[in-house]
């Protein structure tokens, strides 16, 4: 299995974390945790190398690694404690960072240097967590808490699995395995937030078309990715104009859920290190309870010896091709170029798309967009080469995720949102008994659970 972050330090990492799920699982945290960074590291060195271990150890519990003088244990009775993580989600660990003597130019596409200080201004791309080459910088994990939500079962705690998942697991992994497995572990059920990126999709292309027929130069869309919005919101807010409000269909998923199912918890499950952060936005925090990633949820399983090759099949059909594919770099477009066609197939609307990928390529295509050195209507940007594929807690490479989630995208016979039973289905239970609702952000059902107000 190939990783676009498969290094010496991921692999530290994770051996950490799956480490930690063990002992949280099995109600053996506080009791063992000071024993751990032998168990990590078998002849620890010295004092400075038995901190960092700890660093790793505290961040993977959800705690703040800088600056902390309790013990583990200490710290394990605090984390058993949280019912959320707090920010800053991304955290230096300074007994590694005094290591280093090199200097990453153009490592933050924001501010074209080495780390960056001010967290403000970060906009959650995690490409910095990626060139560090020597591992100082890193991002909590919230799996302990969710332990406790899954032991205790007092709510009903959904899944919300990203689209990039069709192309994370070993082939023989289906959806309907991955559901089972997580069944198996006290969630219940598995939600695929294809399906909201499909109602989300309809509500873009209703965007779309109003502002094409009142002659609107181009259109932003906001779906699906925090680092392509913050960098907007942060540095480019004089194009919010032309953005769509809608939220991302991770905040769909969740606000909906909630919607639908009385005190429910929704743990998203995806390939970003910016969507955890996302979930704790001010304007945005009721919707996801819990951010964990696929690399998290491989080590997840792998601790707790669940062999997912061997499982039964829970498989059902959610999402169209439209919610599926946008997974990938250029997905959004294509999914709302072909539900505008089935809006209206005897216009003259035009669609020119463009999509960005990476975090500087938006930028740079940002920068023109503002030139007016862009001929496009309809803009797309990803803040990963390749869309989620790429995102930094991936399990497989660029190349096979995209061509997994292609394949999945084809495997249905539901090719835009309109096809889609579950997505409509959704909508009615939700009191949206007619499909241009979704274009007036203003009627209260659908501001409520899809639209957010962009600060400039």
């Amino acid at each position: 299995m190939s990783n676009t972050t498969n290094n010496y330090i991921q692999k530290y990492r994770m051996k950490v974390f799956n480490e930690l799920v063990k002992l949280a699982w099995f109600g053996k945290l506080e009791e063992e945790i000071e024993e751990l960074p032998h168990k990590i590291i078998e002849n620890i060195k010295d004092e400075k190398e038995r901190k960092i271990v700890e660093s790793y150890i505290r961040l993977a519990m959800g705690l703040n690694p800088i600056n902390s003088n309790k013990s583990l244990r200490e710290e394990a009775r605090k984390a058993l404690l949280l019912d959320k993580i707090k920010k800053p989600l991304v955290s230096v660990i300074e007994n590694i960072c005094e290591q280093c003597n090199r200097f990453h130019e153009g490592s933050c596409p924001i501010h074209g240097q080495g780390c960056m200080n001010d967290f403000e201004e970060c906009i959650g791309c995690g490409q910095c967590i990626e060139e560090c080459s020597l591992g100082a910088i890193s991002d909590k994990i919230e799996f302990i808490p969710v332990v406790n939500l899954l032991q205790e079962k007092r709510y009903p705690i959904f899944a919300a699995i990203a689209p990039a998942y069709a192309g994370q697991f070993d082939e023989s992994i289906t959806p309907g395995k991955i559901r089972t497995a997580l069944k198996m572990i006290g969630f219940s059920d598995m939600i695929e937030v294809a399906t909201f990126a499909d109602i989300l999709t309809m509500k873009e292309a209703y965007e779309y078309k109003h502002l094409m027929n009142n002659k609107k130069e181009y259109f932003i869309t906001s779906c699906c990715c925090p680092v392509w919005v913050n960098m907007i919101q942060k540095k480019y807010p004089t194009l919010l104009d032309h953005m769509s409000p809608a939220v991302s269909p991770m905040i769909a998923a969740g606000r909906v859920i909630k919607a639908l199912n009385e005190n429910a918890k929704v743990v998203f499950i995806g390939p970003c290190i910016a969507k955890k952060n996302e979930a704790k936005e001010e304007d945005l925090e009721d919707a996801i309870d819990y951010v964990l990633t696929f690399r998290e949820l491989y080590e997840i399983f792998d601790a707790l010896n669940i062999d997912l090759k061997n499982l039964p099949e829970e498989n059902r059909e959610e999402a169209a091709f439209t919610g599926r594919v946008y997974a990938r770099t250029g997905g959004v477009s294509k999914a709302v170029e072909l539900t505008v066609q089935r809006l209206d197939p005897h216009s003259n609307i035009p669609f020119k798309s463009e999509a960005f990928d990476g975090a500087k390529n938006c930028k740079d295509g940002l920068d023109q967009l503002l030139k007016g050195e862009i001929d496009a209507t309809f803009i797309e940007g990803m803040g990963c080469i390749g869309g989620c594929v790429g995102g930094p807690r991936t399990i497989n490479s660029i190349e096979e995720g995209t061509k997994r989630v292609d394949a999945y995208a084809n495997g249905t016979s539901m090719k835009t949102p309109f096809d889609n039973i579950n997505a409509l289905q959704l909508l009615t239970r939700l009191g949206i008994k007619r499909y241009e609702m979704l274009e007036n952000a203003e009627d209260e059902k659908v501001k409520n659970l899809l639209v957010r107000n962009f600060k400039n």
